[in-house]
């Protein structure tokens, strides 16, 4: 069981088929060399999260898609965890501590605020 693994990388993609009952596809890659699988139907099935050998299977709601992939693009670093002990199941995509007031734009708007200096513009511009 993967408990607090962070993530090195991940895969998007959006499909539509006639096989599967989802059109987007999240697939994350862990430390430890974990394989996630993370699909998107409109109504998960009863069995939402499975965990076999270096390999999970989640199923998530739709809706969930853009909350999932807006951490993946914004939070560094992800940690992932999957739990599925005698019918007690848990996902967990979370990010490292933070101080309040960090947030995704920080880090851009103080690179956006220096090269505004640099070509000797105004800050408020």
């Amino acid at each position: 069981m993967p408990v607090q693994e962070r993530v090195t990388d991940y895969t998007v993609a959006v499909l539509r088929n006639d096989v599967v009952a989802y059109q987007q596809v999240v697939r994350l890659t862990t430390e430890t060399g974990h394989h996630v699988f993370i699909g998107f139907p409109e109504v998960p099935p009863q069995q939402w999260l499975t965990l076999t050998g270096t390999d999970t299977t989640i199923y998530l709601q739709a809706g969930e898609f853009d909350r999932i992939h807006h951490l993946l693009q914004t939070e560094n670093p992800l940690y992932f965890t999957a739990i599925n002990v005698i019918g007690l199941r848990a996902f967990n995509l979370t990010t490292a501590q933070e101080l309040p007031g960090e947030g995704p734009a920080d880090d851009d708007a103080l690179a956006q605020l220096a090269a505004k200096m640099r070509q000797g513009g105004d800050a408020t511009d």
